[in-house]
């Protein structure tokens, strides 16, 4: 083992060694509660253990905890099938001879995976690592089958689902990629596409002038405003007039406009109208989500049709979908399969799974970001650590902090491979294009075969309540300045903060800090870097804020008020909580 290896260790903020040899949680051993269970028997199913924790089940009922790896294929890019072979190709075929037996290259991955901790294949595996001993994930992409409904960006549009000709297309792609796979032992289950969205809800962002910037309309302006000879036209329309008793009057009230057929609506969009209405915003909110409850319906079906045994994984979410995407899609999927690139993916997807109460599946993750790689830790002060080792620490951090949490049943390093690391540029790539282990090899095989066993014996949730003496804590705020909401990382030392706080273009310093049982009061005083926000490039600044926090578990939440700049600003805010029992 490396020396930067075992800082890693002794730097990791306490998940890993304290529940090794914690005296709070001594139990490895899971009890499943099988009025919980999805899935078929005698296949990959979820359910939650008798605390609430979920799991995956293997066919023979073992507790899975899936850690997979993205695009395991001779291309080595995501697209799987789609994808077009490359520099790595060109490496496979010399050195397997992949073209006249591609099962040399299968094994000689399968074994690489292995020997550094995964245990799965996720999305864009090719088939002919199918059935070859790894648990697997297919992915349909219903959304690449046209016919496509318009988009001012000029790129591919979402699909139009209520046409009969992309009903086809996606029977025949359903029948196509699940039959084969109907009785596979080894199949996970199915994505549904990636990192999907389902049209704007509002015309924010409208740009009058089209000099400076995109005009787009929300989904539902969009589509009433279409061909009226396509499907998606005729089916908004529909959902739109059956809210209002068919009367063009009665929508012209609500919207405050004129609309007399359903062809004023273009006219509305060829003028760049603004519609401010607020009757309008939740029309637009609900035909988002009739689309959507559409899509989650008919591709669940579609793959139930031709395969019935296996798990529906979601569609990969890129960023924590609103509420309404999740009340479509909870009738139709087994697992929420979300993407993550930040050290704060507890925390961030912790939200999502109180309300979806589904079981959550990391479809992509790298620590290999600037947000993991820039953010100092506090104790940095006293021992600096190189560009490479911070990014170790929080990243291991990041993924023990995941294997704890109650509704992540697994994660999925982005990617297999990539170019060759050099210094502190960094690749995501498990293998270089050289097909040789890149950069986080020596982390992932020290990291990655402790997180079943950190799931297992954190099952009962002890660690939850540990009392506030070593660790670390992330603050959420509304907003510490106009336009920001980047969390601030804290961490305590014998019930004591270190001097200094960190968040992504901000340092912090205490001038209160104080707690008695689940009360907790601080004053933070904070430098703010120039750094891009919601709103535009935010100059630099300073801040004094003020908080008060009650525990509820691992989560703290409460309100703050301060001064930015001179000016006042007040709002809500949580935190997580992660102790360190080392």
């Amino acid at each position: 083992m490396t020396c930067m290896m075992k800082k890693l260790l002794n730097y990791s903020p306490g998940f890993l060694l304290l529940l090794l040899s914690s005296d709070l949680v001594q139990s490895q051993s899971i009890n499943v509660d099988w009025k919980t269970a999805k899935g078929k028997d005698g296949f990959f199913r979820v359910a939650k253990t008798q605390q609430g924790q979920w799991w995956f089940l293997m066919p023979d009922s073992t507790p899975f905890y899936y850690k997979g790896v993205c695009a395991v294929n001779r291309a080595g890019t995501a697209g799987g099938r789609r994808a077009i072979p490359g520099i790595y190709a060109e490496t496979i075929d010399r050195k397997y001879n992949y073209q006249q037996n591609p099962d040399l290259f299968v094994h000689a991955s399968l074994s690489k995976l292995r020997a550094l901790g995964f245990n799965a294949l996720g999305a864009w595996a090719t088939e002919e690592f199918f059935n070859k001993g790894m648990p697997f994930t297919e992915i349909i992409e219903f959304f690449k089958e046209p016919p496509f409904l318009p988009s001012v960006s000029k790129r591919e549009g979402l699909p139009d689902i209520f046409d009969p000709s992309w009903m086809i297309a996606a029977d025949k792609k359903a029948r196509a990629l699940c039959s084969p796979l109907r009785n596979a032992k080894e199949l996970v289950g199915y994505f549904t596409d990636n990192e999907i969205g389902f049209g704007k809800t509002d015309d924010t962002g409208l740009d009058l002038g089209f000099e400076a910037g995109q005009f787009d309309f929300t989904l539902l302006r969009t589509v009433l405003g279409m061909d009226s000879s396509k499907a998606a036209f005729k089916s908004a329309w529909s959902f739109l007039l059956n809210s209002y008793g068919q009367s063009f009057e009665k929508l012209s009230g609500a919207w405050g406009v004129s609309i007399a057929t359903v062809l004023d609506i273009r006219k509305l969009n060829d003028n760049k109208a603004v519609i401010n209405s607020k009757s309008y915003d939740a029309d637009a909110e609900a035909f988002s989500k009739f689309y959507a409850e559409h899509y989650f319906s008919v591709t669940s079906q579609l793959i139930s049709r031709y395969d019935p045994n296996h798990l529906i994984l979601g569609c990969r979410f890129g960023a924590p979908p609103p509420l309404y995407v999740l009340d479509a899609m909870k009738p139709w999927t087994d697992v929420i399969s979300v993407n993550n690139y930040r050290p704060t993916l507890y925390d961030r997807y912790d939200t999502l799974y109180k309300y979806a109460q589904l079981p959550l599946l990391v479809g992509e993750i790298s620590w290999n970001t600037d947000l993991f790689k820039h953010i100092p830790f506090a104790s940095e002060v006293q021992q600096p650590l190189s560009v490479k080792e911070r990014m170790f620490r929080a990243g291991s951090a990041t993924l023990q902090r995941a294997a704890m949490h109650d509704g992540i049943v697994g994660i999925t390093w982005y990617r297999w491979v990539q170019g060759v690391s050099v210094a502190d540029r960094f690749f995501d790539g498990v293998v270089n294009y050289n097909d040789e282990p890149d950069v986080h090899k020596d982390a992932h095989k020290i990291l990655l075969p402790t997180l079943d066993s950190l799931r297992k014996r954190a099952n009962d949730g002890k660690w939850k309540s540990v009392a506030l003496v070593n660790g670390e804590m992330n603050l959420f705020f509304d907003s510490l300045r106009p336009g920001w909401d980047q969390p601030l990382r804290i961490e305590i030392s014998q019930s004591k903060p270190l001097p200094h706080a960190f968040g992504w273009k901000m340092k912090g310093s205490f001038e209160k800090f104080s707690f008695r049982g689940n009360q907790l009061e601080m004053k933070l005083a904070i430098d703010f870097e120039e750094a891009p926000g919601r709103s535009g490039n935010t100059a630099a600044g300073k801040g004094v804020y003020t908080i008060q926090l009650l525990r509820n578990g691992e989560k703290w939440a409460g309100t703050y008020n301060g001064i930015y700049n001179g000016s006042k600003l007040a709002g809500k805010i949580y935190a997580f909580y992660f102790p360190d029992l080392k």
